[in-house]
């Protein structure tokens, strides 16, 4: 069976391209910001593209063509509340990072198969881990069993240290199937391998 994508935060489809290169098809996309949405356009001339994550419901899904048994619902929601770089306010209600909690409530009115999340290490001690707690809590209520790891771009052939905790939820699952997803056996058992020596190569 053919999974089909239904992609929030979608920013410019990076996350899409590479399901897409999975085999997998995006049926539906939602960014707000203009000049992301224009590259969309223009990649995914013929995918519906929704502005607003707060708007978004289980009926734009279904009328995209996305069935509840094939669909991987996607988003790496808002960083900017979460980052040690930034006021760390957490997922409260009015922060950006709060729209998190329109994912659960499609997770709630949709009940997609898949759920990939991704955001910031920062996400695991905001409000000292409650912010992580009420993410996989979540899930959890919904019915999904979940796994998450912290990946890192370099170790993927990106010049570029890019740390993001990636989580991956299954639909009825006790966590098995998510943590074969994310811990697959050519990873081995540990964490990535460091990467070599920092510095400017010419």
């Amino acid at each position: 069976m053919r999974l089909t994508i239904a992609s929030t935060f979608s920013g410019v489809g990076g996350i899409d391209l590479a399901f897409e290169r999975a085999g997998c098809r995006t049926a539906l996309l939602c960014e707000k910001d203009k000049h992301a949405a224009a590259v969309l356009r223009h990649h995914w001339p013929d995918t519906p593209i929704h502005d607003d994550i707060t708007e978004l419901t289980a009926d734009d899904l279904h009328a995209a063509g996305c069935r509840p048994e094939s669909t991987v619902l996607i988003g790496g929601f808002p960083c900017q509340d979460l980052s040690v770089a930034g006021a760390r306010r957490g997922m409260g209600e009015g922060t950006r990072s709060g729209l998190y909690w329109h994912l659960d409530r499609l997770m709630a009115e949709f009940r997609p198969a898949w759920v990939v999340f991704e955001n910031v290490p920062g996400l695991l001690s905001s409000q000292d881990g409650r912010d992580m707690g009420a993410v996989v809590g979540s899930l959890a209520e919904r019915g999904y069993g979940w796994a998450y790891r912290v990946l890192d771009a370099q170790h993927f052939g990106v010049p570029q240290r890019r740390r993001r905790v990636v989580i991956v939820g299954r639909l009825g699952d006790s966590g098995a199937t998510p943590a074969r997803v994310l811990l697959e056996p050519e990873g081995g058992d540990r964490d990535s391998a460091e990467g070599g020596p920092s510095g400017a190569i010419a």
